[in-house]
């Protein structure tokens, strides 16, 4: 949805931010040959090559870059995407939606200081039914996903999460959306968010599924983002999880959905 709206970029998963920022936080990238090695060091960063991007395109926006630090670079790979694969040559903001940020959101906070954050959250029984879906279509691949199974891994995996992420946030600027909310009341959840990014409301960001970018390495097991949002997805688990395994998940994951407005 985002990476639909003219004013912002959200590329294909690749968290190279956080794979680099060791090797180059401190880094001089005044020096033309660090700023080179730094594009190498992006171009092999796992799922780059999703990106379609060139060591020639970075370089050319490393060099562009008026204050060259590791935010501002990093800020520039997400630019360059944009101006390769979307014509959009200066996006107002830049969105990274790595899930494995979970295990290093200091880091993170670290390597870009700047940054705010949405916290997306999903009714984990949904969650549950969605990852069950998954694991029947058997999808192949280097990047297909290997999720849990049980109850108890679900349940446990998606309240600790949800937790370590509501506790890192307590000081940062952050805005919270329910996936559901997202579905039910499209609109008025957008707008709610393009607030919060300081950019004005665009209906494209309904259409997102006209705009996909998702590269074909993983778009065979997020086949939702080619069709338009379905509200009959709410509460799915329902009608498709088997009763004591919908009270399992509850159970073991009660305070947490509680927490964030979920009901039995």
């Amino acid at each position: 949805m985002l990476n639909a709206h003219p004013s912002l970029v959200a590329p294909p998963e690749c968290g190279f931010i956080q794979w680099n920022y060791r090797s180059f936080a401190n880094a001089d990238f005044n020096q033309a040959t660090v700023r080179e090695s730094f594009a190498g060091a992006i171009l092999k960063s796992k799922k780059m090559e999703t990106w379609g991007l060139s060591k020639q395109d970075l370089i050319e926006t490393f060099d562009s870059v008026v204050s060259p630090n590791y935010q501002n670079l990093c800020e520039a790979v997400f630019k360059s995407y944009a101006s390769l694969r979307l014509g959009k040559f200066y996006p107002k903001a830049a969105v990274d939606k790595n899930n494995y940020y979970i295990d290093y959101l200091e880091e993170i906070a670290l390597a870009m200081p700047h940054a705010t954050y949405i916290h997306l959250v999903r009714d984990v029984r949904d969650v549950a039914q969605s990852y069950l879906e998954i694991e029947r279509t058997k999808h192949v691949g280097k990047y297909a996903p290997k999720l849990s199974a049980t109850a108890e891994e679900i349940a446990l995996e998606w309240a600790e999460n949800n937790e370590k992420i509501d506790s890192f946030l307590k000081n940062k600027v952050h805005l919270v959306v329910r996936y559901e909310d997202l579905l039910v009341k499209k609109e008025s959840e957008l707008e709610r968010v393009s607030e919060f990014l300081c950019i004005p409301y665009h209906e494209k960001m309904l259409q997102y599924y006209e705009f996909n970018d998702e590269p074909a390495e993983t778009i065979s097991w997020k086949q939702k983002t080619l069709e338009p949002l379905d509200p009959s997805r709410v509460g799915a688990f329902r009608r498709e999880l088997a009763p004591d395994f919908n009270q399992k998940l509850w159970n073991l994951a009660e305070s947490t959905l509680k927490k964030f407005g979920y009901s039995k």
